[in-house]
């Protein structure tokens, strides 16, 4: 009996088969080594700087809240301002204290007008000769005037009132001094003036007189004064003026045509010389 044959396989197909995978390695392997690979960085492109044009910044106001439809206007309420505090300067000095602090009050009106300065409610000194020096208003005149002048300072008085003051003499030659209340601040207005004549310093009569115009009105005897000191003090309102007289003669009210008064003090020069030497002193004006 011949033995059985054994099946043998084709060369040509093992050949196929190692071919096959062959390639099929190569082509695994290659992908690979190609993912492992570090990839090439393409070369930096050339940059071509161009300016940037600056922007200009402008305040936009913003805008206010839209009301919406059917709702009330809105009206904004304005910013409440505070009011800065303004400075209100002190009342200048009182008719008479003036002079107790060696000051002429703005209060005193210069006749004839003259400019002044103002510092703490007075006026710089002096005016027409008259400054306030140891709580009185002094003068001294002396010398030769072309003509004859009035000089010296009105001050306003209340409606209805009385003013008394004193004047010291040291030397009184070819003047007068002068006190008097006028319906307005000049003395070629209505009013009445009680005059002190030149001479004896300590033995005077005091001559009251109607404005305009000097017209004597009345004149007391001499006084004996070892003090020299004379005193006047004026009743005014319901447009007249009374006197009192050195505290004894009472002279019959004048009417002055104005219910506004304005006390006068000063003096009068004559043509050719003059030599006066005065004080005005505790001056009180009360209000009634």
């Amino acid at each position: 009996m011949s033995e059985p044959r054994k099946s043998r396989i084709d060369p040509s197909i093992i050949a196929a088969v190692i071919g096959v995978c062959g390639t099929v390695m190569v082509t695994l392997i290659t992908l690979v080594i190609n993912q492992r690979a570090p990839q090439t960085t393409p070369p930096p492109s050339t940059t071509i700087w161009t300016p940037i044009p600056t922007s200009t910044i402008t305040d936009t106001p913003v805008p206010t809240t839209t009301v919406p439809a059917g709702d009330a206007t809105s009206t904004p309420v304005p910013a409440t301002l505070t009011p800065e505090p303004t400075f209100t300067p002190p009342p200048p000095p009182s008719l008479g204290e003036d002079w107790e602090n060696d000051c002429i009050s703005v209060s005193w009106m210069p006749f004839p007008l003259i400019d002044t300065t103002e510092t703490n409610g007075c006026r710089s000194q002096p005016i027409h000769s008259l400054f306030a020096a140891n709580g009185r208003l002094d003068f001294v005149i002396q010398g030769r005037f072309e003509n004859t002048e009035q000089y010296g300072m009105f001050a306003k008085l209340p409606a209805h009132g009385t003013a008394k003051i004193e004047v010291f003499l040291t030397n009184l030659q070819d003047g007068e001094i002068w006190t008097g209340v006028f319906a307005q601040p000049d003395i070629t207005s209505q009013g009445i003036i009680v005059v002190i004549p030149p001479g004896d310093v300590k033995n005077r009569p005091l001559v009251q007189k109607t404005m305009p115009g000097q017209i004597q009105y009345f004149e007391t005897q001499s006084f004996a004064q070892n003090s020299a000191i004379y005193n006047v003090e004026f009743q005014f309102g319901s447009g007249s003026v009374g006197t009192v007289i050195m505290g004894e003669t009472v002279v019959d009210p004048v009417p002055v045509g104005s219910t506004e008064q304005w006390l006068f003090i000063g003096y009068q020069v004559k043509k050719g010389n003059n030599r006066m030497q005065a004080a005005f002193l505790n001056l009180e004006v009360q209000e009634q």
